[in-house]
């Protein structure tokens, strides 16, 4: 594998997991992603939490690498 490729893209569609950073903490967490915003922006992840609006900047597949920050 060679540096900054992924061997798992992020499928942006209902029902798929993701990972994603919460705005308020710098933990990963993983989550099923429930519908996008009217303008695609966004994503309503839900998990044991809650269920959050999440910026898909903040989005990962939920098997693949994780950013190094």
């Amino acid at each position: 594998m060679t540096e900054g490729s992924s061997s798992t893209p992020l499928e942006l569609r209902s029902g798929a997991r993701a990972r994603y950073l919460p705005a308020h903490s710098g933990v990963w967490r993983v989550g099923t992603l429930v519908r996008p915003s009217a303008n695609d922006e966004e994503w309503l992840v839900k998990n044991e939490h809650g269920r959050f609006w999440v910026h898909v900047s903040r989005l990962r597949p939920a098997d693949g690498p994780l950013p190094d920050h």
